[in-house]
């Protein structure tokens, strides 16, 4: 009988592979947010349509996680109701159970092609962008500012 074991290890490994996104998208958006407020971005407008996708990717990405935590708390059930007697309730809650659990990861898998494909969609437009003209002479006889130690930000 299916105890809902194989599908917790698996979950777990989902669950950590979207948070290690999450926590990927979330960070890079926020170096090119700080980049943008410091002025040190040549190509701001690039990096604010960047910022601005890559945090609507982490808001599906959100809804993914939260469609899996769904998943693991049906597959815990699955657990729980392969410890009880057999009887004709049992079965049906099983088979109820699981079909809750394989439509939350349907739900996942769907909401994370679409987001995959804004994100390259957003990518090829972000490509596409024609960067400003710069002039070699500007550039050479502006200074560049130096970084500011980021030894006193607080996270």
């Amino acid at each position: 009988m299916y105890s809902g074991s194989d599908s917790l290890d698996d979950l777990d490994d989902r669950v950590r592979d979207i948070a290690g996104l999450l926590t990927h998208l979330t960070t890079a958006a926020a170096f090119a947010d700080r980049a943008l407020r410091r002025d040190r971005d040549p190509e701001a407008e690039i990096t604010r349509l960047m910022v601005t996708q890559l945090t609507h990717t982490t808001g599906a990405l959100g809804h993914a996680l939260a469609d899996l935590g769904d998943a693991v708390a049906h597959a815990g059930v699955l657990h729980q109701l392969a410890a009880t007697p057999r009887s004709a309730q049992r079965t049906t809650s099983i088979e109820s159970t699981r079909a809750r659990l394989h439509a939350r990861i349907d739900s996942t898998r769907g909401r994370l092609n679409k987001a995959g494909a804004q994100l390259h969609q957003a990518a090829d437009r972000l490509t596409a962008t024609p960067a400003a003209p710069r002039s070699p002479r500007a550039s050479a006889t502006v200074p560049v500012p130096l970084p500011r130690s980021t030894a006193f930000r607080t996270r």
